[in-house]
């Protein structure tokens, strides 16, 4: 008998003699956890001892690189259901996984749920993410943006390599090769200094004291719409001028306000500020006092609900149109915060730390409209310095050099 060992020594396979010319090969696959008995797979060879070992041996390896995979009948859309359940559920922010349950019930299962997990192939995921481009929206009003698409291809990838390992469904993961749609980089609208004094005056005047401290600290700290709704008075350092950013809030449909931490790593930052903003904060503590604890959120309604971050885009949009600023968004008071600083001269790495951006790569994309600008101003700061006493520059020789004719 013909007998092979691993190198992890966690399975054995070997040869059996069954008739003439005919072989059986045992895989031997250890103990099953659940029911206490030997796992074994079988496979019958026709032919010389040699091709049957030849046929054994390849097995084994296969194995031993990818580990067996077991025939199943489950289709797409149990594994999901049973990953949300088993993993997701366990292993992300409870807003990431409401996110993620949303785009699996919602989108993915009613497309593909019916196809078995084993019968998914690249070209099932390159026509969903092309159908959903095209016309995805629920309410049939068209396609989503590249933006949501290729976040419905993170959670579908991410779903279908835990299905390889650990719960070794396929051999490999059918997202990978296919690309998912890249994002266009949407076109940002900061404010002038005019414009924002503009915005702040009209705000003060128009509405309560909450909106106008809302949209002041969102141009002068660039902090996101769900970080600054998610600020609570514990995050204020009042003595230092510091704001500590640890929350951020984000509305689910069906679950309503979700909290939980900022968007990354690099986002859970101090963001200091000046005296201004202090006693804007100051104002707003003293007008909501009866609504003011060290846990409560910062920006409440006069009868103490939360405002909402869906109601800030909404009103925003209506001050916005009022103004004649027709293209600016809210988010646009952080692009307008970020884009006074790089052209007050900040290093773009500073700029990075304080809108929380995960590298200085991103900020400088994001910003390359203000770089012309400050190149100028480089340059002219470095022919100041390179000024000598006597007023001469060092350039000045070169008008003095003969032509080359």
């Amino acid at each position: 008998m013909c007998v092979y060992h691993n190198k992890r020594r966690d399975f054995v396979a070997r040869l059996e003699k069954r008739g003439p010319k005919k072989w059986r090969i045992v895989l031997e696959l250890g103990i099953d956890p659940r029911t206490g008995k030997r796992k074994r797979k079988y496979k019958t060879v026709n032919g010389t001892k040699k091709q049957a070992e030849a046929i054994m041996h390849q097995l084994a390896a296969e194995y031993e690189e990818e580990g067996f995979i077991e025939p199943s009948d489950i289709t797409v859309e149990e594994y999901l259901l049973q990953w949300l359940q088993e993993y997701a559920k366990h292993n992300v922010e409870k807003r990431t996984y409401l996110d993620y349950e949303q785009v699996i019930k919602n989108h993915i299962i009613p497309r593909l749920g019916k196809l078995k997990l084993q019968d998914l192939q690249q070209r099932h995921i390159i026509a969903y993410q092309n159908e959903k481009l095209e016309n995805g929206r629920l309410d049939g009003k068209g396609g989503l943006s590249r933006r949501t698409v290729e976040n419905h291809h993170r959670i579908f990838s991410q779903a279908l390599s835990h299905a390889v390992f650990p719960y070794k469904y396929i051999k490999a993961n059918p997202c990978s090769g296919v690309s998912a749609p890249r994002p266009s980089m949407p076109d940002i609208h900061p404010l002038t200094h005019e414009q924002a004094r503009t915005l702040l005056d009209y705000v003060y005047e128009k509405y309560s004291y909450v909106i106008y401290a809302l949209f002041y600290l969102a141009l002068h700290t660039g902090l996101r719409r769900s970080e600054l709704l998610a600020l609570r008075w514990r995050s204020i350092d009042f003595e230092n001028k510091r704001i500590h950013v640890t929350e951020a809030v984000e509305e689910v449909p069906g679950a309503g306000l979700v909290y939980g931490d900022t968007k990354n790593e690099t986002s859970a930052r101090p963001v200091d500020v000046g005296d201004d903003d202090i006693e804007v904060l100051r104002g707003l503590q003293r007008r909501n006092f009866q609504h003011y604890g060290h846990d409560k959120l910062i920006f409440l309604h006069e009868d103490g609900s939360p405002v909402r971050p869906d109601y800030i885009t909404k009103l925003f949009r209506k001050i916005a149109n009022k103004l004649g600023f027709h293209s600016t968004r809210f988010h646009d008071l952080r692009h307008t915060h970020a884009t006074w600083l790089l052209q007050a001269g900040v290093n773009p790495k500073v700029v990075q730390e304080r809108l929380g951006h995960a590298s200085v790569t991103i900020t400088l994309k994001r910003y390359s409209h203000v770089i012309p600008s400050m190149q100028k101003d480089a340059v002219q700061k470095l022919k100041k310095s390179l000024k000598q006493d006597s007023g001469r520059q060092y350039g000045d020789n070169i008008k003095k050099l003969p032509v080359q004719g």
